[in-house]
Order: C-alpha cells, then structure tokens, then sequence
C-alpha cells in the first residue's frame, strides 16, 4: 500500500502477554503508527491460600480467556496481514482463542520477550537479523 509521502506499510506486528499487548504498523521509512496497546487484568500467580489456591488459579484462568477474546476483538477491524510475537508458553492457548478469520491474517508467528512497544522494537530487530543473515 504506497502514500503521498513514499512510504509504504512494511508490517503490521502484533505481541502479546498476559500483561499487555501492543499492534503496530510499520513503515518503509522506520515509522510505527500504534493501532492498538491495551492492559490486561490478568492477576498474577498466587501460591499460597490453602485451599483458595485453586480458586484463585480459576479466577486466573478464566481472566486469561477473556483477555484473549479481547485481543480477538481488537483485531477484527484490522484489514492486513499480521505477524505475532508471543512466548511459546502462551502461543497455543491464544491461537486456540482466536476466531478462524483472525487465524488466517496471522502468517507468522515468533518468539518475543516484551509485550508492549518494546516488543514491536524487539521483532523489527529479529526480522532485520533474518534479512540480514540471507544477504
């Protein structure tokens, strides 16, 4: 897709964590226009309680889900192809959440650390390496 300006959309890059997530075009000339980045209120883990330990693993896992079906929505009006950046640990449960019209515009997935600008930065980073290491 070419502008005025001469500057095309390179990728559009989505990362996601249990804490945040952050959708990012980004240009030919090095711009990042963010579309999206969200908070999530996923709990963290909570090891002690007894007997409120499962509970609360429940209340974790069903705000996990939701959070999820959120991201899911956030994408729906995105018209472009999409490449994830996501932790192994979460990859599947999040695939497994996603509608089959979101499933198809993701066409690559990769392993990312930071889920906010700083992993649309550490994707650009890993996608250069790669082109870097053909030429």
């Amino acid at each position: 897709m070419k502008f005025k300006e001469g500057k095309s959309k390179v990728h559009t890059i989505l990362v996601v964590d249990y804490d945040c997530c952050c959708c990012a075009d980004v240009y030919s000339d090095g711009e990042i226009k963010v579309l999206f980045e969200e908070h999530s209120a996923v709990p963290h883990k909570h090891n002690k309680g007894g007997q409120s330990k499962d509970r609360f693993r429940r209340i974790r896992d069903n705000e996990i889900t939701l959070w999820f079906k959120r991201i899911n929505e956030y994408l729906k009006p995105i018209n472009s192809d999409v490449k994830l950046g996501i932790s192994s640990v979460y990859k599947n449960r999040f695939l497994k959440t996603l509608n089959t019209y979101n499933k198809e515009k993701i066409k690559r997935v990769t392993k990312t650390e930071y889920s906010n600008l700083s992993g649309i930065y550490q994707y650009i980073n890993k996608l250069e390496n790669e082109k870097n290491n053909r030429l």
